[in-house]
């Protein structure tokens, strides 16, 4: 959710990625969630985390349920790059079809509202 909304601002010379910490996982939920947003879903690649391309990163926004998930975030993220997001886990929260559905509702919005505020500051980078 997190790329694909922040591949919305099309912002140039920035590019976005996202990975997973542990073994990524595909769930349909959260895309038919987007998809009643956005009609049109872009491809995103599943990736896991690799430290060598955090490295090279400008910036660095770790999404992690902070009931649950604190110490699931990699301790060699460079903390002067690192923007951390506690949004609750709808996979981790619910077993129920139906209650996910409306927890991924709402984490798409946290995401859009989140990506969102940093945009003037993500454009800002451009003029320098």
């Amino acid at each position: 959710m997190a790329e694909i909304w922040a591949s919305r601002l099309m912002l140039p010379d920035w590019e976005i990625r996202s990975a997973a910490w542990k073994q990524p996982s595909f769930n349909e939920i959260p895309f038919e969630v987007l998809k009643e947003i956005i009609l049109e879903i872009p491809p995103v690649e599943q990736r896991l985390y690799d430290p060598n391309e955090v490295k090279e990163a400008d910036l660095i926004i770790a999404l992690h349920d902070g009931e649950f998930e604190q110490n699931d975030i990699p301790v060699d993220l460079p903390m002067q790059k690192l923007v951390r997001w506690n949004i609750p886990n709808p996979e981790i929260r619910s077993t129920d079809r139906d209650e996910k559905w409306a927890l991924y509702q709402e984490v798409c919005d946290v995401i859009a509202m989140n990506i969102k505020e940093m945009e003037p500051l993500l454009r800002s980078q451009y003029a320098q």
